[in-house]
């Protein structure tokens, strides 16, 4: 059976099992849900939508748009946001309060902003939405956020231009005084013969009588621009009674409550039924596979929403590999050859799927290539994660299956590939994914370990123990083995059964990698009254 296959029928019977809990929590969450909606004020809820153009066309206010920016030539086209809120405080709705009657105090007003919700819809367009007690009340409320906004707006408009108008006509009416003050300056230059102060003075007087043309111009262009005020604003869709709506509503309401009860049942039931205790810290790994940990990565923990491990960046399974294959070559965790610094077999292997399990056995088998030993890294996973893209494309060890037992072993060695660093070599998974060839490929790798040349050191990398198959004959062909168990992820029964297993093939577990322990985890990681399997071999 494949790994997060769901009997139905045991799951079914789990359920009936467990019916009054189910019933239970139907039950609560009907009495919630009701005391929720009866206990609940009825409100009504209105809606109503304004356009917002710019405060005054550009092209009416002369000089004001060379210079203007997203604000508009007034400076009061805010982002849409910003307006949003302007349309919502509570100095917009004190007026709000004042024209519908209501009394002007400052909770009133902070009652009001409570329940008033502005939204930009697009870039100039406004959602305005509030309640009230009634419908009445609350379309009332929502229509004059609205247009108290749009007079609000359009009179400060109004009175900004009336006062640049203002100022540009006193601007031409200096400018002309002054022009005027240069005629008699002229004359006397001119009667004094003094011809270039008279020209520059003539400069002066036309810059000036042009500067109070502009200025006129600008004034009649703002005072013609008061007629568009607003001209692009408006209250597209008022609220009405008929679009309002009140909540809450109880049925529907008690119904949501039923079915949210419903859910929960299930999911107690459900947890109560199937939960199985989880490996979460360094010693329950140590005990469950009565090995030592030997290399621990702190975070990266499976959380219950996910449905698979994290997967972990490739510097931490890399310095995870490293640090294993060191703690293997120790003298107090040197029972086999491959351990002591010898050619040898080992078997890296996980109870449940993870996709940090391939890294770690090409960081451990490149580890061991950098010693300068010959090293085979055997991807026995056929169904895994390819854990070096670049040999996705070559024939390996499924496409040894029909090879006659004679010329096997040959035909293995050609299809070795050079690995990652010097001396290590690997042979891919194959490119025959017929059912029979995936499931027979992993038996063929005892004879191929067992033809190769003297001097050899091999790194076996194994389907995943739960639901898969494979192992038996992997491990027939190791020495040892080591184990990548994920916190949150693996049983502590299933690891368990997969130590076992493979210490009854031959293939003792030396020791285990572990995946997302806490930080506040301050175990050992060493089982009780732990003694290594066999005497070490003296270190190189």
């Amino acid at each position: 059976m494949e790994p997060g296959t769901v009997v139905w029928r045991e799951t079914a019977q789990s359920l009936l099992r467990q019916k009054w809990l189910i019933m239970g929590c139907i039950v609560l969450g009907l009495l919630g849900a009701s005391v929720f909606a009866l206990s609940q004020t009825t409100r009504w809820t209105a809606s109503s939508q304004l356009v917002i153009g710019p405060a005054v066309p550009p092209a009416l206010v002369g000089k004001l748009s060379d210079g203007a920016d997203k604000t508009g030539p007034l400076g009061m086209d805010l982002p849409a946001e910003t307006q949003a809120r302007v349309m919502a405080s509570p100095t917009l709705l004190a007026a709000v309060v004042k024209q519908l009657g209501m009394p002007t105090d400052d909770k009133t007003i902070q009652d009001l902003a409570s329940v008033t919700r502005v939204k930009a819809v697009t870039d100039n367009a406004y959602l305005v939405t509030t309640d009230g007690p009634t419908a009445q009340k609350a379309v009332d409320r929502a229509n004059a956020i609205a247009s108290i906004y749009l007079a609000q707006r359009n009179t400060e408009a109004k009175a900004l231009l009336t006062n640049l108008a203002e100022q540009a006509q006193a601007r031409s009416k200096t400018a002309t005084q002054q022009s005027r003050s240069l005629v008699s300056q002229i004359d006397e230059a001119v009667g004094r013969g003094d011809n270039q102060t008279a020209a520059a003075l003539r400069d002066q007087r036309v810059g000036l009588a042009t500067e109070a043309r502009q200025a006129a111009d600008d004034a009649a262009a703002m005072l013609k621009a008061l007629a568009t005020v607003g001209a692009g604003s408006q209250l597209v869709t008022p609220a009405t009674t008929d679009t309002a709506s009140s909540s809450p509503i109880v049925a529907r309401d008690i119904l949501v409550g039923g079915i949210l009860g419903l859910v929960l049942g299930f999911g107690l039931a459900l947890l109560r039924s199937h939960l199985t205790p989880y490996i979460l810290t360094r010693d329950q790994a140590a005990r469950a596979t009565s090995s030592p940990v030997i290399a621990a990565s702190e975070g990266h923990r499976r959380r219950f929403w996910q449905r698979s491990a994290p997967e972990l960046p490739q510097y931490e399974i890399t310095a995870l590999g490293a640090e294993a294959s060191g703690a293997l070559a120790r003298r107090e965790l040197s029972p086999r050859a491959f351990a002591g610094g010898g050619p040898g077999a080992l078997l890296v292997v996980s109870a449940s799927p993870t996709p940090n399990s391939a890294g770690i056995a090409l960081a451990m088998a490149e580890a061991n290539a950098r010693d300068g030993r010959e090293t085979l890294l055997v991807l026995a996973d056929i169904e895994g994660t390819p854990v070096l893209p670049h040999l996705t494309g070559h024939e390996g060890l499924t496409d040894l299956v029909m090879e006659p037992a004679a010329t096997r072993a040959i035909r293995a060695r050609k299809l070795f590939r050079p690995g990652t660093v010097a001396d290590l070599y690997v042979l891919p998974p194959g490119l025959n994914h017929e059912e029979t060839a995936e499931a027979v490929g992993p038996s063929l790798v005892p004879g191929i370990v067992a033809d190769l040349p003297p001097g050899y050191s091999v790194v076996i990398h194994g389907p995943a123990s739960v639901g898969r198959h494979g192992i038996t004959p992997l491990a027939a062909a190791v020495d040892a083995s080591v184990l990548v168990v994920q916190v949150g992820l693996d049983k502590e029964m299933d690891v368990a059964r997969l130590t076992g297993a493979l210490q009854f093939a031959g293939a003792p577990v030396l020791g285990v990698v572990l995946i997302g322990a806490a930080s506040q985890d301050e175990t050992l990681g060493i089982p009780l009254n732990y003694k290594p399997l066999d005497s070490a071999p003296p270190m190189r």
